[in-house]
């Protein structure tokens, strides 16, 4: 597959997937003849197919996970223009949220599109006249994968959700579906990443970057094996993760990242800065990388036509000037907070890394609500890297990093912890060490000095909210409420309303209040205990 094949290739794959698309793509569909009825027949259709499991794990649409959990989190505010703008992010900090609020029915959409797509994919591939050897295998374990990552998502955001694994005939069979639980969904990821950890190569080559290998289901199995144990267990009671055969324990995480990491398919690059360069993408480090390009020339405001990086621009600052004309005018959500700055130890280069100082950069810009002064430097958008057509906020051609290989040794340091001292001491050195030095090495850690060296780590990339919450209740909520202690010389203090954490909402998102109404009564129903 070339690498073209990964990036969003809407165009082809809406025809026959039952999604919206643009007027003038509906009056292609006749000349093209793309339709279900004559697709699904040779490979190349295959790679298209699976290409369009992959947009729905990249599209953004206002519910781009990675920016929601850090504006839960204690690492960022939400921002904005004022306390209006994107309500439904506002709702969702403040823990007001309502089953009309359109965060909540815009991530149920689009996991649920990506399921639909993966299993209509899944239901079509005996029609395909394969001649490579291995492909039909690999294409079926790629979208296994990205099914268990939809479901993923929606069990950490609504908990209790329908699982479909086929194309139903009729609307009635999906009016109908049953509300699954927790353990059920779990069930159905381990299922499915089994399967495909099974099949996946170790390396891709460069013609294939973007598509999933085996260290990719190896590391997401531990990080959604740690969500397991730390929250799900204790708050969902869900029992051991299984898939009915294999179970996916401690063990079994600790093997999964040593296979990783002795695969020596990726490795830290050695200067932090250049790893979040623009011209470093897919770089050694990278396991799982969203693919972002420029070459659609989109327009579209709906989102799913959207094929750039549209979040880099939502966290970057209002009307800069200065800095050499660097910065492209952004819109200042995800702020990044004071306590996230604190964290930071002095002389961690990771700090200039992460946040961008807008005061100190800037000669100035618009200190819209909730501002701080900083901003998301690994992420937000640069003038230089405009695309070439389209709306210039559409069309950025910036990778997300979902998961690097920092995350599986610090990952591996703490499921070594207690097992065996010496090794998770040195995973967690070599991460420390990339960024500090030598002379910064530890010579024993706790819990505590891991989590701390994940939030420098990764910090605004979307993993602190998760967490806080595989830590307990009580720990998220510490550290949550203790965010909105604002320094007392701020000039906008009112902005920062106290929060509270609200343990009774899990985390979660409820249930869209559209998609109760869409099914017969009684079908769906809020279980997380705030939104009952």
């Amino acid at each position: 597959m070339k690498n073209k094949t990964i990036y969003i290739l809407s165009l082809v794959a809406l025809v026959f997937l039952q999604v919206s698309c643009s007027k003038d793509f509906l009056e292609l569909e006749p000349k093209t003849g793309q339709v279900e009825a004559n697709y699904y027949q040779n490979e190349e259709q295959a790679l298209l197919a699976v290409a369009a499991v992959y947009d729905a794990y990249s599209v953004q649409n206002w519910q781009f996970v990675p920016t929601m959990s850090d504006i839960f989190s204690d690492d960022a505010f939400c921002g904005g223009s004022n306390i209006s703008d994107m309500s439904q992010w506002q709702d969702m900090e403040m823990f007001k949220m309502e089953p009309e609020n359109n965060s909540a029915s815009d991530l149920w959409n689009r996991c649920y599109s990506g399921i639909y797509r993966a299993n209509l994919y899944l239901q079509k591939q005996e029609n395909v006249t394969w001649e490579t050897e291995g492909m039909k295998e690999r294409l079926e374990a790629e979208a296994l994968f990205l099914r268990a990552y939809f479901y993923w998502d929606l069990v950490r955001h609504y908990g209790y959700t329908p699982i479909i694994t086929e194309v139903l005939p009729s609307v009635e069979d999906y009016k109908n579906l049953p509300q699954n639980t927790p353990e059920e969904l779990f069930t159905q990821i381990a299922d499915d990443l089994l399967k495909a950890v099974a099949v996946l190569p170790v390396t891709v080559s460069s013609e294939e970057t973007g598509r999933i290998t085996k260290g990719a289901v190896q590391a997401l199995i531990a990080r959604i094996y740690l969500y397991h144990e730390g929250f799900a267990k204790p708050v969902l009671g869900v029992g051991n993760w299984s898939n009915g055969t294999t179970t996916i324990d401690k063990t079994y995480a600790q093997n999964a990242l040593e296979a990783v990491i002795t695969s020596k398919a990726y490795s830290l690059v050695s200067d932090y800065a250049e790893l979040w360069s623009w011209d470093n993408q897919n770089n050694q480090e990278s396991i799982l990388e969203i693919q972002y390009s420029e070459k659609a020339k989109s327009g579209d405001w709906g989102g799913w036509n959207i094929n750039g990086n549209f979040s880099s621009v939502w966290v970057g600052p209002r009307n800069p000037d200065g800095d050499n004309g660097r910065v492209f005018p952004g819109w200042s959500f995800s702020v990044p907070s004071w306590s996230l700055q604190n964290e930071f130890e002095s002389g961690d280069p990771r700090k200039d890394v992460t946040l961008y100082n807008a005061e100190t950069k800037l000669t100035e810009y618009t200190r819209a609500f909730m501002n701080t002064g900083y901003f998301n430097n690994k992420y937000m958008a640069l003038n230089a890297y405009i695309g070439s057509g389209g709306d210039n906020s559409h069309n950025f051609p910036r990778n997300f990093m979902d998961i690097r290989y920092a995350d599986v040794l610090l990952m591996a340091a703490e499921l070594y912890l207690t097992d065996n001292p010496s090794k998770s001491l040195e995973y967690f050195n070599e991460v420390r060490t990339r960024a500090m030095g030598a002379e910064a090495a530890k010579s024993a850690i706790t819990l505590d000095d891991i989590y701390h060296e994940r939030r420098v780590e990764f910090g605004l990339e979307g993993l602190r909210k998760w967490d806080l919450l595989r830590r307990g209740n009580d720990y998220a909520a510490q550290k949550i409420n203790a965010s909105f202690n604002v320094p007392g010389d701020v000039p906008n203090p009112s902005h920062f309303t106290p929060r509270t954490f609200k343990a009774d909402t899990w985390g979660m998102f409820p249930i869209p209040a559209s998609e109760i109404r869409n099914t017969n009564q009684g079908v769906l129903q809020q279980m997380v205990p705030a939104y009952k």
